[in-house]
């Protein structure tokens, strides 16, 4: 099959979209097919492989680590009549590059398929608009783009359900990212002891996200605070890179743990499978993911989680089974699973054996086989598509403002 892709994330870009993309794409053309990739550019030389073609973007939009896309500079880096072969669209945004996607998959008579990969009302902060107005819209936007495509995957069942109470009426189909579990083979363990001076009987906390608001890792620094006042070998160590990072630095200062928090900066490849490797126990608080990648990534190299029950984990970490799972607003439950794990050699292993477990279980080339069924069942030519939408974005605007102006008339009556 012949694939196209429309991102508006992927590398050198460090996030959850840009690694799924990146994934699948690699498994779908370890198995003979051919995936095309347009994705904005970015700063710096960027080496990528073939079949990917970058648009002209604004870098570093909103002095964030962001490239905004052109979308209507898309014509000079690919020849889109080429589109017309092409069997399957994925659209992984409902914007920018998605909504261009979508657009030219119609005017072919292609499938689209879209990956809600993101909780858009819940990085509204990024943009300069008000808040209340853009999370609104998102939601409004992201539906609407939903039910203009053929086919939705929704990366977790609470997703699903999340989509299908906002009105998505297409089939939602529950596909979380997988993987690779070949990445994950080998590895140092002693890596991080050796990059910060660490004895081998430190014991450590890990966790491996981008350093935003967003990514809650503020509640980890103040979980581990705790766990610090009955633990004494335990260290901290975050790798990443964000805006928030000064920030969490100062956080650590100012409950005196600076001396066991360790910032690790960004790792890939084998450096990564050698922090996931290191590590005792993995740590997650985001409540903003679709799913949680890294926590899947942490069990792949037979490292137990404990993570803050939200929906991007419900679907893999089981509780007492292969790691543990608190409230949102539980600080000291959080620190005393992280503490009972630490002090339990047994219980960890058994927990990281199941870790391991579930993983295959969520194996790329799993979730790849259960892809391609999708694309397959939405591929056949010539076959009624969804309704074209035109301007989805201004038109939401539009009908967004006059419902507002509708509940202010009400107001004077």
């Amino acid at each position: 099959m012949l694939i196209a892709f429309f991102t508006n994330n992927y590398k050198p870009f460090v996030g959850g979209v840009p690694i799924a993309i990146e994934n699948t794409a690699r498994m779908l053309r370890r198995r003979g097919h051919r995936v095309l990739i347009f994705a904005p550019d970015y700063d710096g030389d960027v080496q990528d492989e073939p079949d990917v073609f970058r648009v002209l973007s604004i870098k570093n939009f909103n002095n964030t680590p962001f490239s905004l896309p052109l979308p209507l500079t898309l014509r000079p880096a690919y020849d889109l009549d080429t589109l017309s072969q092409v069997d399957v669209v994925h659209v992984h945004h409902p914007f920018l590059l998605g909504m261009s996607g979508l657009q030219l998959a119609r005017a072919y008579n292609l499938p689209v398929v879209f990956t809600y990969h993101t909780q858009y009302e819940k990085y509204i902060h990024y943009l300069p608009f008000p808040q209340q107005m853009t999370a609104e819209l998102a939601i409004r936007l992201s539906t609407r783009f939903a039910n203009s495509c053929d086919a939705v995957i929704a990366p977790s069942s609470d997703i699903r359900k999340t989509l299908i109470e906002r009105g998505v009426q297409v089939p939602v189909h529950v596909l979380p990212t997988g993987v690779d579990l070949q990445k994950f083979r080998g590895g140092q363990k002693d890596f991080l002891r050796k990059k910060f001076n660490l004895s081998a009987e430190t014991q450590i906390v890990l966790t491996v996200s981008r350093l935003a608001k967003e990514k809650n890792i503020s509640f980890l620094i103040r979980a581990f605070a705790r766990l610090c006042t009955y633990n004494s070998q335990a260290v901290f160590v975050l790798v990443g890179r964000g805006d928030a990072e000064d920030d969490l630095k100062a956080l650590a200062r100012d409950l005196g743990i600076a001396n066991r928090v360790y910032f690790a900066g960004e790792l890939v490849g084998k450096e990564l499978v050698s922090a996931y490797k290191g590590a005792d126990v993995f740590v997650f608080a985001s409540t903003t993911e679709t799913q949680g990648l890294v926590v899947l990534e942490s069990m792949a190299c037979g490292v137990p989680p404990v993570v803050v029950d939200a929906p991007g984990v419900r679907d893999f970490v089981h509780p007492g089974v292969n790691g543990f799972m608190v409230p949102e607003d539980g600080e000291a439950d959080f620190a005393e699973r992280v503490l009972t794990l630490l002090d339990d050699e047994a219980l960890r292993k058994a927990l990281g054996a199941e870790a391991l477990k579930t993983a295959r279980r969520w194996s790329l080339r799993q979730t790849t086989s259960k892809l391609e069924r999708i694309y397959k069942s939405l591929s056949a030519k010539g076959q009624p598509r969804g309704k074209r939408e035109r301007f989805i974005m201004l038109r939401e605007l539009i009908s967004y403002q006059f419902e507002k102006l509708l509940e202010e008339v009400d107001k004077l009556f």
